[in-house]
């Protein structure tokens, strides 16, 4: 009985044996730690020859053993096993080895690891955006990329912000590049939370960017924001702090201004006997807070996530303000196993108040009126309005410009997209989504008739301004992944279509006073409004190819064709191809087995990409405008020869990890031409119009890009890491056609303009009269008589500067000591010149206004020698646009410094948190500048235009300090 049972036993634990090793389908996805999928990973069983590699979707399956352990492996990543113990599903999530060379970056329509692309791109994680006071993302990254430069143009808040990515390619076309939120294009990032993006990735030449055709001229900003989880968690970030300005500007007190008004002849009796220091009236401390909370995880494979954010930006000029309110939805559902619907939200609602600057104090300029304003009157008169300059009766003291108006923005925005994907088999899906980019602004102004003096003079003045941009998308993306030995394809290919619809209604009102200076309920004069719209469409196509040969030999193709119906139907359609190729060296046998270099690749591309933004929906066709009398009048010609601006990119580049990981080198070459730049030509005066938009000129960009960074101490305790990043880029207009010689443009209130655009020459080319100095005898300006006709006149000016930059760059440093953390940016830009055009009202002497200090120095005495004129009423002979007022706009900056402290696991397993961290931060702590003006960073008009470089009364950036924590459970 015994042998029996044990013979039994032995035959029960044979069978189990056999059941166990009989093979199993196992399925499951592979992410990165962003939640990413991971196209092309090694899925082993471990201890023998069977495996599989996941799709472009992450996705992989395979048969084996039910007692087996699979080994998940992927260059740049860490290598995991995982048992099966009998599972058919396991998901797992690898984490890189080196987060730089070998990161998982998001391309267009799809994503790549870094160290396969054959193109130039930058990727910003979400923890280069963490912990700032921006309302605007790209301000996070300023000095962080190399080749992409980005600049504020005023530091008011909610200010808009320029990106240039290799410098200009338009004159009159749009600079910006574009946005991709999501999948859903936006020309506009702006109202996106910082907090909700996972990665930024910018694609940088036009083999990249060629995907995206005639939107591509200016590089693409990929966004991806914050994706769900497989378990529940929360998140909540909150920061306050406060700014200032850095500096102020040294202008003249009671006594000095009173003695600059009597030499200048002004009566001094009721001049005011006060000494109001109207910048300490005016700048004042700025409050940031910023609150966000956030939901993520999982249900039934689905995967959710969820923000609300506040943000409100107090700004160093009262009452401008920002209150801006953010709610973020993405989730993911697979609903059977061949389909899977995705969809994503962004709701955006802006509300703020404006105060006035790019402007000289005559015009409402609240910045030049704090420096101008006589410091001799206060800031209301005994009637209780504002009090003004007694001697300029239209010159509002800056409290006046800045509290006296209700200038009033609201702005919301949404951005949505619904996506369903169909697996058809493991390597081929299909893809279809539907988006839509909305945006509805409304501003209203309202100056009473009483306060200020323009009020009176209008009797009241009321403005409303209505605005709808609503765009909607439709993609259709069909994928194919195949990996047979080591040749890995994929294949991309779609259709797209995209329509627009743009309503301006502005409607204004005046005279609210009646017979008896009575307040009246409407204006008297009201203005018959004419509302204005327009229309636009496009229809795409596009593909992609890549082909790797044992990830040494790399291949990558795209093709798009667009048709827009801002041109002509015999030049409707535009074509865009590119193609990259790449070679990993050290996948070669000579380097294989090198010590100390990991990964060495060389690549080279060359590309096709368009631009028709900022030309017109209507360009191409003869346009009439209605009249307020019913009546229309012709406005624009016909023209059916227009088309795309194409800009043609060839780039060469070179990646290298040694070291370990422990340095990483980026190293880039370009060349960009862009033809047929859309350019207003002159007409003859018999056609019966001045000009007529045509496709006649050229412009080109050329440069050099390095990026290292390197892992300077990697201790148990102690860490330190280095990022530098260096860019040099030379623009040129290289034609304009037969009939333009120049173009003029910042223009300067009562003078020339600044800037003047010629062949030959980069854009931001500041044009005017040459100064020699003060001349001893007579005091005035000496300007150069570069023609030798004994008098100067227009002829004389010439080039007298350029706002274009030598090269620019950033130096990060992140050092780590236990739960301490410390990081610090610094960046800068070179070689630049600023036109300061505020200086032509600060040290002019023709007027009332109160000046800088330097015109102490002004020349009192024939024979004094000296480098300020003199004082002289009404003479504007000394401020023409001239090379007095070119100054050096180099600076470098401590852009950003944070130190952190993250509590340890055991303090909160305590706590019950998965994060807690507190954190201090400054933003633009420091600044070495030559630059004499408020601050080196503005731009009154577009920083990355043909207008770059002017600072007339611009709002100047301001210094931060912030304090904040990071919690999650």
């Amino acid at each position: 009985m015994r042998k029996k049972f044990t013979l039994f036993i032995v035959c029960l634990l044979c069978s189990l044996s056999v059941a166990m090793a009989q093979d199993i389908t196992v399925k499951g996805e592979v992410k990165d730690e962003q939640g990413l999928p991971l196209p092309g990973v090694s899925v082993k069983v471990k201890g023998s020859a069977q495996g599989a590699m996941t799709n472009s979707n992450g996705v992989y399956s395979l048969s084996a053993p039910a007692d087996a352990t699979l080994a998940f492996s992927y260059i740049g990543f860490k290598t995991i096993e995982q048992a099966i113990s009998g599972k058919t599903t396991i998901n797992v999530s690898l984490t890189e080895d080196n987060n730089q060379l070998n990161e998982v970056v998001v391309v267009g329509y799809g994503t790549q690891t870094k160290k396969d692309l054959t193109t130039a791109v930058v990727s910003i994680s979400a923890k280069d955006l963490e912990n700032q006071p921006v309302t605007n993302p790209l301000q996070a990254i300023q000095g962080k990329a190399a080749g992409v430069q980005i600049n504020s143009q005023s530091g008011k808040p909610g200010a808009g912000i320029s990106i240039t990515i290799r410098g200009n390619t338009s004159i009159n076309a749009s600079n910006s590049p574009l946005y991709v939120i999501d999948g859903v294009t936006s020309r506009d990032a702006s109202f996106i939370n910082p907090s909700d993006i996972e990665s930024m990735t910018i694609l940088k030449d036009a083999s990249g960017a060629a995907i995206y055709g005639s939107s591509g001229a200016n590089g693409v900003v990929l966004i991806t924001t914050k994706k769900g989880t497989e378990k529940l968690s929360v998140a909540f970030n909150a920061f306050t702090g406060f700014s200032n300005l850095w500096q102020k500007q040294d202008v003249l007190n009671k006594d000095q201004y009173t003695a600059l008004m009597g030499d200048m002849g002004y009566a001094l009796a009721g001049l005011g006997t006060q000494n109001t220091d109207w910048q300490k009236e005016t700048f004042g401390t700025g409050i940031q807070n910023n609150y966000q909370l956030s939901f993520s995880g999982g249900f039934k494979k689905g995967q959710y996530s969820f923000s609300s954010g506040y943000q409100q930006d107090k700004g160093v000029v009262a009452p401008a303000k920002l209150d801006k309110y953010t709610f973020h939805f993405n989730g993911s559902q697979p609903i059977t196993d061949w389909l899977k619907l995705t969809a994503s939200a962004a709701l955006t609602s802006n509300k703020s108040r404006d105060v006035s600057d790019n402007a000289n104090v005559a015009r409402g300029g609240t910045i030049l009126s704090a420096l101008t304003t006589p410091p001799t009157i206060g800031i209301y008169a005994a009637d209780g309005s504002y009090a003004f300059n007694p001697y300029k009766g239209g010159s509002e003291n800056p409290v006046a410009n800045a509290f006296a108006a209700q200038n009033n923005n609201r702005d919301t925005r949404f951005l949505g997209s619904f996506a369903a994907e169909v697996k058809f088999t493991k390597d081929l899906s299909f893809k279809s989504s539907i988006s839509a980019n909305n945006r509805d602004a409304y501003y209203t102004y309202f100056l009473d008739p009483f306060s200020t003096t323009y009020g009176r003079d209008q009797r009241g003045l009321y403005n409303n301004n209505k605005t709808e941009d609503h765009v909607w998308l439709n993609e259709n993306i069909l994928s194919y992944v195949k990996n047979v030995g080591k040749n890995a394809i994929t294949a991309t290919a779609g259709m797209t279509l995209q329509e627009s619809n743009y309503l301006f209604a502005p409607y204004s009102e005046s005279d609210f006073l009646g017979p008896n200076k009575e307040l009246l309920p409407r204006g008297e004069s009201i203005p018959k409004q004419i509302t204005n719209g327009s229309q636009w469409s496009k229809r795409s196509y596009l593909a992609r190819f890549t082909y790797a040969y044992d990830g040494k030999y790399l291949f990558s193709s795209n093709f798009r064709a667009d048709g827009s119906s801002r041109f002509g139907p015999a030049n409707r359609y535009g074509y865009f191809p590119s193609a990259s190729v790449g070679w990993r060296i050290s996948g070669e046998n000579f380097l294989k087995d090198s010590e100390s270099i990991d990964d060495l690749k060389v690549r080279a591309s060359w590309g096709k990409v368009g631009n028709d933004e900022n030309i017109g929906d209507y360009a191409y066709l003869e346009l009439y405008q209605p009249t307020p009398e019913g009546a229309y009048n012709l406005s624009q010609l016909r023209n059916d020869r227009l088309k795309w601006e194409t800009t043609t990119q060839t780039n060469i580049g070179l990646d290298l990890t040694m070291f370990n990981s422990r340095l990483v080198f980026t190293a880039d070459a370009y060349l960009k031409k862009t033809n047929d730049l859309l350019i207003y030509q002159p007409l003859p005066a018999s056609v019966g119009f001045n000009q007529i938009v045509s496709n006649v000129g050229a412009m080109e960009n050329k440069g050099i890009e390095f990026v290292l960074s390197t892992k300077n101490v990697t201790g148990d305790k102690f860490t330190w890491s280095t990022d530098l990043n260096f860019s040099i880029n030379k623009n040129k207009v290289t034609d304009l056609g037969d009939k333009v010689n120049n173009i003029n443009f910042a223009g300067i209130y009562e003078r020339d303009a600044a800037i003047r655009v010629v062949t030959g020459r980069p854009l931001g080319s500041f044009f005017g009269y040459v100064s020699e100095g003060v001349n001893p005898a007579t005091g005035d300006i000496v300007y150069s008589d570069l023609n030798g006709d004994n008098k100067i006149t227009t002829d004389d000016r010439t080039f007298i500067g350029n706002a274009q930059p030598d090269f620019t760059y950033g130096l990060n440093n992140t050092f780590g000591y236990g739960n301490f953390g410390l990081s610090f940016l610094f960046q800068g830009v070179q070689g630049n010149q600023m036109f300061n055009a505020s200086r032509m009202e600060l040290e002019g002497m023709n007027d009332s206004k109160n000046q800088l200090a330097t015109v102490l120095d002004r020349w009192t005495t024939p024979g004094q020698v000296t480098s300020m004129p003199r004082a002289s009423r009404d003479n504007t002979s000394n401020t023409l646009t001239s090379s007095r007022f070119i100054e050096d706009g180099s600076y470098l900056r401590l852009k950003t410094a944070t130190i952190s402290y993250n509590f340890g696991q055991m303090a909160l397993g305590k706590l019950k948190m998965s994060r807690f961290m507190i954190y201090a931060s400054g933003y633009n702590l420091l600044t070495f500048t030559k630059y004499s003006g408020l601050d080196p960073e503005v731009n009154q008009y577009s920083a990355n235009g043909p207008s770059m470089g002017v600072d007339y009364g611009t709002y100047p950036q301001s210094r931060t300090f912030l304090f904040g924590v990071n919690v999650g459970f």
